[in-house]
């Protein structure tokens, strides 16, 4: 991902899950929680949308400056978890 995001814009986040022989397999849920700037957790799991089989994606706005952090959770089968961090800077017009 871009690291020169700016509020107001739409990030897509993908997901790909593996079973433990590494083929492409579907958990048994998946589970999409982002923590916004100012410390606010929200479940996007309504959002999450699956492409094909081990394939996910989100979009999500963002909607202001700052740090924003999400992870996806995964139950069995195929259990497991994934985090990640999206910088967005301030704007330079309002």
């Amino acid at each position: 991902m871009s690291d020169n995001y700016i509020p107001g814009e739409v990030v897509r986040l993908l997901l790909n899950t593996f079973d433990f022989a590494g083929a492409v397999a579907d958990p048994g849920a998946v589970v999409l929680k982002v923590k916004q700037p100012d410390g606010t957790v929200v479940t996007h799991t309504p959002d999450v949308v699956r492409d094909s089989t081990g394939v996910y994606h989100a979009d999500l706005v963002l909607s202001a400056a700052g740090v924003w952090a999400y992870r996806w959770e995964l139950t069995a089968p195929n259990a497991g978890a994934a985090e990640g961090l999206i910088n967005v800077q301030k704007s330079r017009v309002i």
